[in-house]
């Protein structure tokens, strides 16, 4: 299937997803000239495409076999351990490598040690005491930085079924207890002197129930660092989050902070990440073409070819739409730092640069009318 593609492109993987990426008509390259450059151009100068809901359907790049609930029951439910080549990779599994694929060894999403480092410095800023770290929906390479920076104890709780037998393999030196994403479990009441999470709040129903378990968890100087997506609309951008392994439940900045302080932290405070994000989008975008080639070399063929394909194309469109949501001003990525404790002056853990939004994307230009 793969190597079915790479005919149909001519050859030239990169310089046709380079122009689906900036939303222009492909122009094949003229003899004699290099026709890999797959670095996408700085994002639009027109308006943004308008997102409906008719819109949040995946796009199929291929018509693969449908999966079907029972084969992804299945997958989910496999031995704690990595799949190999000899399980077909169906379901979760062909997923989970191909996010790993897009994204780098580990991780189920953009992100880069820079993030990482400054999720994991803000956490143990005020982590004198002995007393292990929690973690709600961090991915494999979150935890092995973290790993390598604290000899503390990670207690994950992992919300993703289809992702805890990953975690367990790929991060051997963490304890993963599987809970739900507003019903965190594996963190030891009054115990931590910190916890980190990733998109909970972006997924979590009942924001207020997790607030109140993460409160408890947390020792009397606790500290919640958590990196998650908010909107600036009244409509979060459905297809923006079609590859998502759950429904968006976005809330507003206003939202989190009320509820932050209505459970009793007394500093709430945060700062964008929008530039971090975007360019480890961006990074992973560029390895596009190379890893189909890899993909296509390695013989991926048939059904596992095709779904893996598919989940590719999938995610890479989606984060396509989120990317430019972002640099639109309808999304808004942030890493907020909630103290128990009364805390003065800014945050230690500033980027060096911000991303706002650009002029030809203004958050209502996504979105119709009505």
């Amino acid at each position: 299937m793969l190597a079915q593609v790479k005919k149909l492109a001519g050859g030239d993987i990169a310089g046709r997803f380079g122009a689906w990426w900036n939303g222009r008509d492909y122009t094949p390259p003229a003899e004699g000239e290099a026709a890999a450059d797959s670095a996408p151009e700085k994002p639009v100068e027109k308006a943004p495409e308008k997102f409906t809901e008719k819109a949040a359907d995946k796009p199929a790049e291929v018509a693969p076999e449908p999966v079907v609930a029972e084969e992804r029951e299945e997958a989910a439910s496999a031995p704690a351990k990595a799949p190999n080549r000899s399980q077909v990779l169906n379901g979760a599994a062909v997923r989970i490598r191909a996010l790993e694929t897009l994204w780098g060894e580990g991780r189920l999403s953009p992100g880069s040690f820079a993030l990482d480092t400054r999720l994991i410095d803000a956490a143990l800023e005020l982590a004198n005491g002995p007393g292990d770290i929690g973690f709600i929906g961090a991915d494999a390479a979150l935890l092995t930085t973290f790993a390598g920076q604290s000899g503390r104890q990670a207690m994950v709780s992992e919300w993703r079924s289809e992702c805890i037998a990953r975690l367990q393999e790929a991060a051997p030196h963490a304890t993963v207890t599987a809970g739900e994403v507003d019903r965190p479990r594996g963190l030891p009441d009054g115990s931590l002197p910190a916890v980190i999470s990733v998109e909970a709040f972006a997924f979590a129903d009942h924001k207020a129930g997790m607030i109140g378990r993460v409160w408890r968890a947390l020792d009397e100087n606790g500290r919640w660092v958590f990196l998650d997506t908010t909107r600036t609309t009244k409509k979060t951008p459905p297809q923006a989050f079609a590859s998502a392994w759950a429904e968006p439940q976005l809330a507003t900045d206003q939202e989190i902070e009320e509820l932050l302080r209505l459970a009793g932290f007394k500093t709430v405070r945060k700062v964008s990440a929008n530039a971090l994000v975007l360019q480890a989008a961006r990074q992973g975008y560029q390895q596009l073409a190379f890893v189909l080639e890899k993909a296509a070399s390695e013989g991926l063929t048939g059904r596992e070819g095709a779904l893996f394909l598919q989940e590719l194309a999938w995610e890479a469109q989606s984060w396509r739409a989120r990317t430019r949501a972002i640099e639109g001003g309808a999304l808004d990525v942030n890493i907020w730092v909630a103290d128990k404790t009364v805390q003065q002056g800014p945050l230690a853990i500033s980027l060096d640069q911000v991303v706002g939004a650009d002029d030809a994307g203004a958050s209502d230009a996504l979105f119709d009318k009505s």
